[in-house]
């Protein structure tokens, strides 16, 4: 449940940034892009910590991919790429 919340915080975050990269925008954007560099190490530890006979597990895959999706957006504006209105690929947001 935190992670579906994380997941769209970061993407409200990103959905903001459709217009032109401020000074201050983009200082708060490379600060996002690395805080997702540390949250997924966080997914890695947590993934590698699975009790296998839990009822509920946690889809790590589709949980990373999300993350790596959502990273990969935040550098493309930090590196002034696809700057253009494109059809991105949706995330899934479910992650049990």
């Amino acid at each position: 449940m935190r992670y579906r919340a994380l997941v769209g915080i970061i993407s409200a975050a990103i959905a903001t940034s459709t217009y032109a990269v401020t000074d201050q925008e983009r200082t708060v954007l490379q600060r996002l892009y690395s805080e997702l560099a540390v949250i997924s190490n966080i997914v890695e530890e947590a993934e590698q910590s699975v009790n296998q006979k839990d009822r509920q597990q946690v889809d790590y895959v589709q949980l990373k991919a999300d993350l790596q999706r959502i990273q990969e957006g935040v550098g493309d504006i930090l590196n002034n790429q696809r700057r253009e209105p494109r059809s991105l690929p949706s995330i899934s947001g479910e992650y049990r």
